[in-house]
């Protein structure tokens, strides 16, 4: 019975050495290598790896275990990874980096047989006669630092071999694509073909100055290189169809920043089909993308709809020229500083859309006025520029801004998903792959800037991922320093007042949550070995006024006869008084497959994300992206009561994806766009009318009032006529035959000077 307890007892401080290392701190002077593995939580498996087709992620994974396991901290902290790996960036290379290394693993038969013991101060021992306590390994790798490239030029830096065993390298060498071996120097780049675009392996081969060697590989995606043209300046002619440069002449600087920065940005010109002059511009502005997982090419095909049709293939065919603005990742001038512009402060991105239209504005022809359309957070740094042109006396010449289920009240991530992800990227586990998610979609500049609920107001003191359990501490707060100060700044410059402003909604209009409060998302175990686990709880934020747990995550470890937690996190949340929480609030959905896009093929991540319960939440509230001021309670119908700045908005009655093109909002899109002098009648009559939909083999108009002598037109998307009638009189009703195919239509009726444009559908 004692030896059990003695095994129970030194299992369950085994596991605790995950996250609470000085329990092995006795072991340090009985290794050989000064590297215990089981220090740290083996996602990587590293003393199992197969050192063939490496990955970047797993490499950096197997360092971040190694260097964590290191009783010396002999190795740089992680991070010096990560920053090597955008210097990459900055400089156009593709850096490489080497990892020999031997380590140590408790022998199971020592823990078994009480060589390696628990003494009276909670810390592993071993016995002085034990031998074979520890079993060793030997890790010989090498990859790139960055998984994408579009260049073939490579770098090794002596400061990335790191070595920590006897084995001395000699030479390193590539298998060309000529399959001869190219040895390859230290400290100096050199060139490498990677081939087509796509994942590529690549074979090295290292030998050791005892003779030895060692053959390997590693992986590579090959992407196209993304080629754009010089900054260009106002006196300098558009080019269509190739992707150009321009940087803001107006800096920012954001919270945290030393110094004010000029932003940079692309975009691309697609002039219309009819002229083939720059007359009638339409900017569409690009929005989060943490990244820059979108280019001017992607950001054109984003407006797909139906069967092979595009809206601005279609604008382009009425005659409009299509600028699409784009935020890529960029290196900062004279700098090695790399910006992530997709999820740049929002106001410094404005500043390069404020001199895109000034630029635009020099060279277009004639005297038609732009318009913006601004998708997600596109819609706020368009609405951000051309309130800033209104303010500081520049002239955006812009009739019309379109806001496509943008965030004016801020977005909404779950709280519950923030804790655990940054737990697993920043905490015990180190998960390496999620860290980007988490840099990119919570940590950013314009997340910290938009989302209501944001992690790091949470924070326990000194933590970068312990959660307050307080109650006073369990309310939506914004990032400090970034949400209020945003919110306030967007408040008080308020809407463009020169240009007609609409608005498009994903989010249902009449109330309809996406699930329910308190939804349970995920409650799993995920087998991590045969005597590893990991059990996580995820519920969305609760009803108004009630408190829930909203994460939870345990490790655990098999002892004998049951499963001990050994670390564990928890996050805890309370709705307001008056609006249930944000996550199932009525609003564009956040589809959760693409969070796993982004988080790769690793095996722990596809088993949670196959095991989730719910296949969305609320991104971006209907009450945000209406600007809702008349009442704090998302789920509120929207009504002609609600207050809002728009005049005209697109609502659905069901929850959409996010930036969804669908019949509804393509047709009211099609019609203040096409029909630039509809604004606002001011006849009652016509602003009256209403059609009965879907129609039939006829159209049926009502009206509060009669009208007479009236010219009714209607056309499809494309503005092809379909049918147009005169002299037409409208007592209260008016029952027009026509036959249609199913589809999407337009009625303009004209009185008195005045028209309007009604959506029909065929279905």
């Amino acid at each position: 019975m004692q030896s059990k307890i003695t095994l129970l007892a030194l299992s369950l401080f085994s596991l605790l050495g995950f996250s609470q290392d000085k329990s092995y701190d006795l072991l340090k002077d009985k290794t050989e290598t000064d590297i215990l593995y089981d220090r740290v939580f083996n996602l990587s498996k590293a003393n199992t790896l197969d050192a063939k087709h490496i990955s970047t992620t797993t490499f950096n994974q197997v360092y971040h275990e190694i260097q964590r396991a290191d009783y010396l901290q002999a190795f740089p902290a992680y991070e010096v990874i990560k920053e090597e790996a955008k210097l990459g960036f900055a400089t156009k290379q593709i850096p490489l980096s080497v990892l020999i290394t031997d380590f140590e693993t408790i022998n199971t038969t020592a823990l078994e047989n009480g060589d390696v013991f628990v003494n009276g101060a909670n810390l592993y021992d071993v016995k002085p006669a034990a031998t074979q306590v520890f079993q060793k390994h030997s890790l010989n790798l090498m990859a790139s630092l960055v998984a994408k490239a579009s260049t073939s030029t490579f770098i090794l830096k002596d400061d990335f071999i790191f070595n920590r065993s006897n084995r001395t390298i000699s030479t390193i060498a590539l298998k060309t694509q000529n399959s001869d071996w190219k040895i390859i120097p230290f400290n100096q780049a050199f060139q490498m073909d990677l081939g087509a675009n796509g994942k590529q392996t690549i074979e090295y081969r290292i030998t050791f100055t005892n003779g030895t060697s060692i053959e390997q590989s590693f992986e590579i995606e090959k992407v196209e290189n993304r080629t754009t043209s010089a900054n260009r300046n106002s006196s300098t002619s558009f080019v269509p169809n190739v992707v150009s440069d321009i940087t803001a002449t107006i800096a920012y600087q954001g919270s945290g920043e030393t110094a004010p920065y000029f932003g940079q940005g692309e975009y691309e010109l697609f002039l219309d089909t009819t002229n083939g002059v720059l007359d009638k511009p339409i900017f569409l502005v690009d929005g989060f993308d943490p990244g820059d997982t979108r280019d001017t090419s992607t950001i054109y095909t984003s407006l797909n709809y139906g069967a092979g049709q595009n809206l601005a293939t279609d604008l382009r065919a009425q005659g409009f020229d299509i600028v699409i603005l784009n935020f890529p990742v960029y290196t900062r001038t004279n700098t090695t500083t790399v910006v992530d512009g997709g999820v740049d402060f929002i106001q410094r991105n404005a500043m390069i859309l404020v001199e895109l239209i000034n630029q635009i504005n020099a060279q277009k022809v004639g005297t038609e006025q732009n318009v913006i359309i601004g998708p997600s957070m596109g819609g706020l740094i368009s609405r951000y520029a051309l309130r800033y042109m209104e303010l500081n006396s520049l002239t955006p010449d812009t009739r019309l801004y379109i806001s496509f289920d943008s965030p004016h009240l801020g977005a909404n991530v779950p709280i519950g998903f923030q804790h655990l992800f940054n737990y697993m990227a920043y905490g015990p586990l180190g998960n390496v792959q999620v860290q980007p998610v988490v840099d990119g979609l919570i940590k950013s500049p314009a997340a910290r800037q938009m989302l209501i609920d944001h992690f790091e107001g949470h924070l326990q003191s000194g933590s970068v991922f312990e959660f307050n359990t307080a109650s006073d501490s369990l309310l939506p707060t914004g990032a400090p320093n970034f949400r209020n100060a945003f919110q306030n700044e967007l408040n008080t410059m308020g809407f463009p007042t020169t240009t007609r402003n609409v608005s498009i909604s994903n989010g249902a209009g009449n109330g309809t949550s996406n699930y329910t409060p308190d939804f349970e998302v995920m409650n799993h175990t995920i087998n991590v070995t045969t005597t590893q686990r990991a059990i996580i709880n995820l519920r969305f934020t609760p009803a108004a006024n009630q408190t829930n747990q909203v994460s939870r995550f345990r490790g655990q470890t098999f002892l004998i006869v049951f499963w001990a937690t050994i670390f564990e996190s928890l996050a805890n949340s309370k709705a307001p008084t008056f609006t249930d929480g944000l996550d199932t609030a009525p609003g564009g959905r956040f589809d959760l497959s693409g969070f796993e896009a982004g988080l790769g093929a690793d095996p722990l991540l596809t088993e949670f994300f196959d095991n989730l319960n719910a296949d969305y939440f609320c991104f971006i509230p209907a009450w945000s992206s209406m600007a809702i001021s008349s009442t704090n309670n998302l789920y509120a119908p929207i009504t002609s009561s609600s207050v809002t700045p728009f005049v005209a908005s697109s609502i659905p009655i069901v929850n959409e994806n996010h930036v969804t093109l669908n019949a509804q909002n393509l047709a009211f899109a099609l019609n203040e766009i096409l029909n630039p002098v509809l604004a606002t009648p001011q006849n009652a009559a016509l602003n009256s009318i209403w059609i009965k939909n879907p129609i039939d083999d006829s159209v049926e108009i009502n009206s509060s009032y009669t009208i007479e002598n009236a010219t009714i037109s209607i056309t499809d998307v494309f503005g092809k006529s379909i049918l147009t009638r005169t002299n037409q009189n409208i007592y209260g009703s008016l029952e027009i035959p026509v036959s249609l195919s199913k589809g999407v239509y337009l009625l303009t009726l004209e009185s008195n000077g005045e028209r309007i444009t009604k959506k029909l559908i065929k279905s």
